[in-house]
């Protein structure tokens, strides 16, 4: 799904100067600066796939998936005479944010069944409620997957 969609890169140096990339994809957080490993170009724009709480009851174990979604968008990009770039705020970034959510619930619903595991409705989204630290915005899916349980083993301690 990422690779077919484009998203704001931040610049190290300067808010009104990006790029457009892929959104990465990470598994348990975002790795800290300087262990990004080579094969990715950002950190950011991302989707981080971890786990919450699981538990099994003997019969099937269930998994709880969250997965992070992260953009960056500062404001509207206006090229001006000269090829200067102006950026204008317009705290619009959340629309970026909900795109990428939608489409990830998408993906999501049209593959239900991942691995060997079976993703249980209802999928839950959402931004987070916490003020959104400008430019970047932050949201997550929520869902649950099932599988069997463990497979059990008498053991004898004679």
């Amino acid at each position: 799904m990422c690779k077919h969609l484009k998203l704001q890169k931040p610049s190290d140096n300067d808010i009104d100067n990006y790029e457009l990339v892929n959104p990465a994809v990470h598994i348990g957080w975002i790795p800290p600066k300087g262990f990004l490993p080579p094969e990715l170009e950002t950190a950011i724009p991302c989707l981080v796939v971890g786990m919450d709480e699981g538990n099994d009851d003997g019969q099937e174990a269930s998994l709880p998936i969250r997965i992070s979604a992260a953009v960056y968008s500062p404001g509207l990009h206006t090229i001006q005479e000269g090829g200067s770039v102006e950026c204008a705020p317009d705290f619009q970034g959340y629309i970026d944010l909900l795109n990428l959510i939608d489409r990830t619930v998408a993906e999501i619903a049209k593959n239900q069944i991942l691995n060997g595991v079976s993703i249980e409705y209802p999928i839950r989204w959402g931004m987070y409620q916490e003020q959104q630290p400008y430019p970047y915005w932050y949201g997550w899916v929520a869902f649950s997957v099932k599988r069997q349980s463990y497979p059990k083993a008498l053991i004898n301690l004679e």
